[in-house]
């Protein structure tokens, strides 16, 4: 009897074997991913995270898990794409950190934190692969052909995507903090995405700072410099949707997000134009429910209303009226405004 006869049958083909099996079907039978770009942004620790958690589940929407890092040379750039250097693409605004997620295949670093821990797998090679099969079936001819091919590579090399094969698609959704900060960022993200969308959310200054100040010490903890950011912040998301209009610009509050989730949702999801579902009440990663992404200790999942509060009665009364004369009246802006 030969050695191969011997062998068990689910060891016919081999470990490459059954790797580029696995490639070949992803590449030839991938789901184009074409549609307009929903972008979430604003300074860190004011529920992007959240927003983004709330959108993962819809059925209609392509939705990144994690932070949108295609930004270059850093996350918060939009990135410039050169269609006369076409060897540049890929590289621009490809993730340099997919392969240690891949290593990780978890959510978090930090199991003990209460944070959730689920699976995340997504192939480079057979992400590259999917680019280059994207871009030598249709050769981009503008900028926006590009990041579809992109998206395309990104979707489909990400193997245990719940969510790829739910049909009709009609946004693809990312989350990168600090982008929309910078005038310029937003001129170019428009330019490739005339149909896109800019989601955007001022969260109540003392909160916020009590949020951040724990999370990120090193970089807000000195009230002062933390709501100069906070105000350039603020101040961006009022430009943007002066500039733009309620079209193309949704500013929302945290504290509509965690306190009246359904209603603000329903009007996410009419504004991007994808259809009111239950699944925009439960955040989840992946299609699955997930506990916050909180500075504190986390022992449930889903929504927490508390956090819309938490922090702002243990500052002290002179930092509270420091905050109050740094911030002015922008938080009362943005609930007007939206």
């Amino acid at each position: 009897m030969t050695e191969s006869a011997e062998a068990p049958l689910w060891e016919e083909l081999s470990e490459l074997g059954e790797y580029e099996t696995l490639c070949r079907v992803r590449v030839e039978h991938r789901v184009e991913v074409d549609q307009p770009l929903v972008l979430i942004s604003q300074i860190q620790r004011s529920g992007g995270t959240l927003l983004l958690q709330l959108l993962d589940g819809h059925p209609e929407c392509h939705v990144d898990p994690y932070e949108l890092k295609l930004g270059h040379p850093k996350k918060e750039h939009w990135p410039p794409i050169d269609l006369a250097q076409p060897e540049t693409w890929f590289e621009t605004l490809y993730f340099r950190g997919t392969a240690e997620r891949l290593r990780r295949t978890e959510r978090t670093k930090k199991p003990d934190s209460g944070r959730s821990v689920f699976p995340f797998v997504l192939l480079p090679r057979l992400q590259h692969a999917i680019f280059e099969a994207c871009v030598a079936a249709r050769p981009p001819a503008r900028e926006r052909d590009v990041f579809d091919a992109y998206f395309t590579s990104y979707f489909n090399a990400w193997v245990d995507n719940e969510n790829l094969y739910a049909e009709p698609k009609r946004r693809v959704v990312g989350f990168t903090p600090r982008m929309a900060m910078d005038p310029a960022n937003l001129e170019r993200f428009f330019e490739v995405y005339p149909d896109g969308r800019l989601l955007t959310i001022v969260r109540d200054p003392h909160a916020w700072w009590a949020s951040a100040a724990k999370h990120m010490p090193e970089h807000y903890g000195d009230v002062d410099e933390a709501l100069a950011l906070w105000n350039r912040s603020a101040d961006a998301s009022f430009d943007a949707l002066r500039r733009y209009g309620q079209e193309r610009v949704v500013l929302l509050t945290y504290e509509e997000l965690v306190l009246e989730t359904a209603a603000t949702m329903r009007t996410v999801a009419e504004r991007i134009g994808i259809v009111p579902s239950v699944t925009l009440s439960t955040p989840t990663f992946n299609g699955r429910p997930v506990r916050a992404n909180s500075s504190d200790p986390v022992d449930r999942e889903g929504i927490l209303p508390e956090r819309a509060t938490a922090g702002r009665e243990s500052l002290d009364p002179a930092v509270v009226a420091r905050i109050d004369g740094l911030a002015g009246d922008r938080y009362t802006r943005a609930i007007s405004a939206r």
